[in-house]
């Protein structure tokens, strides 16, 4: 955008020559490191700035102390920012999307125990901050709760599908749902916790998921998505969903979802069969549901505490696409409550191996555990280990 094109001569004067220097500044323009770095040749004669050596190394090349040089690179970055501040900006959308926000909330979930296995002092760039992997479940916590604040309706459990100075008067539609529950099924997995499963998009003729609500009379022809592209598709999303969520509950919940899941494969059975490239996500679904029975790691103990939340970045910590990590609190009612309604096994679990003093880790298979463990360290070793599930119990 031209708010962010600058003569660099014409502003920094004598230093012009140092900040080209340091951002690899050429006559010719810098986007011609591949073919692939400006393919529409919309960049020919410009540049991008790119640091490609080291301050010291051109400090010295210079003839000047790094503090020195460190000092007139400030200079001029600051000049430059001064230039672009006086300019009109441009149009900033900044509206919410509940889908790209499942999205995020999967991803940073996911980081905030991924990130808690990396080396000591480790400094992570994101968010603000961005020393502490907690930060990044604070993060997903915002956005989820913001969504449901503003854009969700408890009383007709419906989904507005984006927010700017407002909620948008467009319904949510498939890729909302089906993100934010992929989103709050990774935040509950990873730390917090979910709130709502919603079937609204079921096609009960047809087993798939329509990408817009019926009642919408604006839309004339309604649309099966079932292509991952950029974004994955909504109906693979949901297979997904549907998937985990017959690991997560119990008895005729689980067989319901699975049932759900099964049916919606069933539409797309000739596109998985002849065109299963353009469905990666949803062959995903399809072999994880194939799988007789997943695995279930049922953590219990006082969340939260430092011991919980070690023993959930342990649970986390070796990938396994056929893992369901569940955890409870025997002393959270709302919690027990939640588990003897949609899966008494694991309020089982949790009222016959609670220890105030420590965190309870079982491996299972359907709900059949290995003998429990209490440390980070034997969890990863038993979620490592293949061949232990002869050891059931």
């Amino acid at each position: 955008m031209l708010i962010f094109m600058f003569k660099i001569d014409d502003i920094l004067g004598e230093h012009a020559s140092l900040f080209k220097e340091h951002y690899y500044v050429k006559p010719s323009g810098n986007c011609d490191l591949s073919s692939m770095s400006d393919p529409h040749k919309e960049f020919k004669g410009k540049n991008v700035l790119i640091e490609r050596n080291d301050s010291s190394a051109l400090a010295s090349k210079l003839g000047m102390s790094i503090q020195e040089y460190l000092d007139i690179l400030g200079e001029c970055k600051k000049k430059l920012f001064d230039v672009r501040a006086k300019r009109p900006r441009p149009h900033l959308d900044d509206k919410v999307i509940v889908s790209w926000n499942g999205l995020a909330i999967s991803s940073f979930a996911k980081a905030s125990k991924i990130l808690k296995g990396e080396p000591q002092g480790t400094n992570f760039n994101f968010p603000v901050v961005g020393c502490d992997p907690k930060e990044y479940m604070e993060v997903a916590e915002k956005a989820a709760n913001f969504i449901r604040r503003h854009l969700y309706n408890e009383q007709t459990r419906r989904l507005q599908h984006s927010f700017r100075n407002g909620p948008s008067n467009a319904p949510g539609f498939l890729d909302d749902y089906a993100f934010l529950i992929s989103g709050l099924l990774d935040l509950y997995e990873f730390g917090g916790s979910t709130d709502w499963l919603d079937e609204l998009f079921l096609d009960r003729e047809g087993g798939a998921y329509f990408n817009t609500p019926g009642e919408d009379p604006s839309v004339l022809l309604r649309v099966k998505e079932d292509h991952d592209g950029a974004e994955p598709s909504g109906n693979s999303v949901s297979a997904i969903n549907l998937v985990r969520l017959v690991s997560m509950v119990s008895g005729s919940k689980s067989d319901h979802y699975r049932q759900i899941g099964e049916h919606l494969l069933a539409v797309f059975e000739s596109r998985l069969k002849e065109m299963a490239m353009a469905v990666p996500l949803m062959c995903c679904a399809a072999d994880m549901l194939s799988i007789p029975s997943r695995k279930q790691v049922v953590l219990v103990g006082h969340k939260p505490s430092e011991e919980f939340e070690n023993m959930l970045a342990a649970a986390h910590a070796s990938y396994d696409p056929n893992k369901t990590v569940i955890h409870i609190d025997p002393t959270n009612t709302a919690e027990m409550e939640f588990w003897e309604t949609n899966n008494n096994k694991v309020a089982l679990m949790a009222r016959n191996n609670f220890a105030a003093d420590k965190v309870v880790a079982l491996v299972c298979q359907s709900f059949s555990c290995r003998p429990p463990v209490s440390s980070p360290e034997s969890l990863q070793h038993m979620l490592s280990n293949k061949s232990a599930s002869s050891s059931i119990v």
